[in-house]
């Protein structure tokens, strides 16, 4: 019942021994998620462990009442203790999940840093990396993802026809050990590598490849587009499959390696609690509060070092405190720094379907004027590159005029009326929201800001609400890919929020971008889109963010992967 106790005291903010709170039943219900007769049976059960005295209101008007024997303070650093003690993380994280004073936390931080990490299981020498999320995995369904670290976790769990090399710019076999195509482009053959098991014993043959496609084609969510090209699938060997595509398309290979194109079973209805793939980790537990990845013995091509990786998901307050609490003294464990570069673009966008000032160009081009990325790195302490464009390559300062922005406003017949501005629910957003609206503020515009979840940002319907855009995109390692995908995915918020004019401008673009063959035609189209989102305002490259990620000093390898992670693949524990 402890679970119970610890909700019901974080919740209503029950702090106090020998203090008299009244509640409401009705509280109680909402706050355990049960009937109103539970909710009694479990008071009952509190009362009768002597954790609390319970008054049943008499009467009209007469509330109930709880008393507590003990200080919930008291309460919280004592349990920490001893669930560090013993090295629970699951009973650490579950008290670190409720809404308590990050000060009672503080205690203990350095002794769960260093139960977190990467460690050697001594009686079965397995190594296990241990770490906190500060909020809960969105999907993995690969039809449906469209957040990095999912993405990431699908990257583990699944394997694709063929790969692309960053280092080398071309496509490598995977699950195919060979793939051609005839002279028209429209017919690719891939031979099948024996084998390639999936988590659940069955090997890869070509009717799973065929699965795959159509369970895409026919799906109504973001990846569609991927497989829309496909025109007929032929199985004329279990090791071998003939995709024929309607036209030639030199994006083809890019789709096939997409991770959202995870070659999935056919004899099993996909269910992403019971992950089937053939990747190089499987899914061991999927709870609510919890994931934990275990190395894949039978992968078909290197076995990965680690053993088993367990996230477990934590508030947020919980997790800065964990991990950010540098000044405190964290015993023997001094993480080393783990810098990530490639971590993905800031962007700022408008609503240009809402019928606000936002419509007018003057008002658009004075925001851009207004959110000084250097001002905002140097006030917050943040280090940043200023983007020009989706590539890093490209970084560099943008000219900031503040001194055209009173004429613009003028100009754009703004009136001091209330904007919506979106953003996520994460710290550093709500930081860059609020840092904006400040700015804002000294030139009489008013933003009223919306902080929402990841899983909000993929509904369909809240666009309608959104006056302007901050979000992030993580990109893969296909930088080719990466575009195309960042405008096709409809998932992607700010990409429902383009009027029909630049709409069409883009997928018109787009398409010739994804037909053209030579890799220097299609930086030109990159080049020439987006210098007409920058022309229009209608989207702001604001900066690249540079992510330092703590890394226990045992943990060898530790690499940048696609989407601004780390390469779980290659990490190893220093004996």
């Amino acid at each position: 019942m402890n679970e119970r106790y610890f909700t019901l005291r974080s919740h209503l903010n029950h702090y106090k021994r020998n203090h008299r709170y009244e509640v409401k039943l009705e509280d109680l219900d909402a706050i355990w998620f049960c009937t109103r007769k539970n909710s009694k049976r479990i008071l009952k059960k509190l009362q009768e462990a002597g954790q609390l005295m319970y008054q049943p209101g008499r009467g009209r008007g007469n509330a109930s009442q709880i008393q507590y024997l003990t200080s919930f303070q008291k309460e919280i650093e004592t349990h920490m203790e001893e669930c560090v003690k013993a090295g629970e993380l699951d009973k650490i994280a579950e008290l670190l999940r409720l809404p308590i004073p990050k000060q009672w936390v503080a205690n203990s931080s350095s002794q769960i840093r260093q139960l977190l990490g990467l460690k050697r299981d001594g009686t079965e020498s397995r190594d296990v990396l241990h770490t906190f999320r500060a909020r809960d995995i969105t999907t993995l369904d690969p039809l449906r993802v469209s957040v990095s670290l999912e993405t990431h976790l699908i990257e583990y769990l699944g394997d694709t026809l063929v790969r692309y090399n960053s280092e080398k710019d071309c496509f490598e076999s995977h699950i195919a050990h060979h793939f051609q195509a005839d002279d028209t482009n429209r017919i690719w053959t891939f031979y099948l590598r024996k084998a390639v098991a999936f988590h659940h014993g069955g090997f890869v043959t070509s009717r799973d490849i065929a699965h795959t496609i159509n369970r895409m084609k026919n799906s109504q969510h973001s990846y569609s587009w991927l497989a829309r090209n496909i025109s007929e699938i032929v199985c004329s060997h279990p090791h071998k499959v003939e995709i024929h595509l309607a036209q030639p398309n030199a994006f083809f290979l890019r789709y096939l390696s997409a991770p959202h194109f995870c070659i999935l079973p056919e004899d099993t209805e996909f269910d992403e609690y019971q992950w089937i793939g053939t990747g190089p980790f499987q899914l061991k537990e999927r709870t609510k509060h919890k994931i934990v990845l275990m190395a894949n013995d039978a992968y078909f091509k290197e076995r990965p070092l680690i053993d088993e990786i367990h996230f477990y998901k934590v508030t947020k307050d919980a997790a800065k405190t964990v991990y950010l609490s540098s000044e405190e003294d964290v015993g023997e464990v001094v993480p080393n720094k783990h810098r990530i570069k490639g971590a993905g673009i800031r962007l700022l966008s408008f609503n240009l379907k809402r019928e606000t000032v936002v419509q007018q160009h003057s008002f658009r081009k004075a925001i851009y004027h207004l959110f000084d990325v250097k001002k905002m790195a140097k006030e917050l302490e943040w280090e940043v590159l200023e983007a020009k464009s989706f590539e890093m390559e490209k970084a560099g300062p943008n000219t900031k005029k503040p001194s055209n922005i009173p004429e613009l406003l003028k100009e754009s017949g703004y009136k001091g009326e209330t904007l919506n501005l979106f953003h996520f629910e994460n710290n550093h957003a709500v930081l860059e929201a609020e840092w904006l609206k400040e700015q804002a503020g000294y030139y009489g515009i008013s933003f009223k800001l919306h902080s929402v979840s990841f899983q909000e940002f993929t509904e369909e319907g809240i666009e309608h609400d959104v006056d302007l855009l901050i979000m992030g995109l993580s990109l893969s390692f296909d930088k080719h890919l990466a575009f195309s995908y960042a405008f096709r995915n409809k998932a992607l918020l700010f990409n429902r929020l383009f009027n029909r004019k630049i709409d069409n401008y883009i997928q018109e673009r787009l398409t010739a971008f994804e037909l053209a063959e030579e890799k220097a035609r299609r930086a030109e189209l990159m080049e020439e889109m987006e210098q007409y989102l920058k022309m229009e305002h209608a989207l702001i490259f604001l900066y690249h963010p540079i992510v330092t990620r703590a890394v226990d000093p045992i943990i060898q390898a530790a690499e940048s992967h696609s989407f601004g992670q780390l390469d779980y693949t290659k990490l190893w524990v220093r004996s």
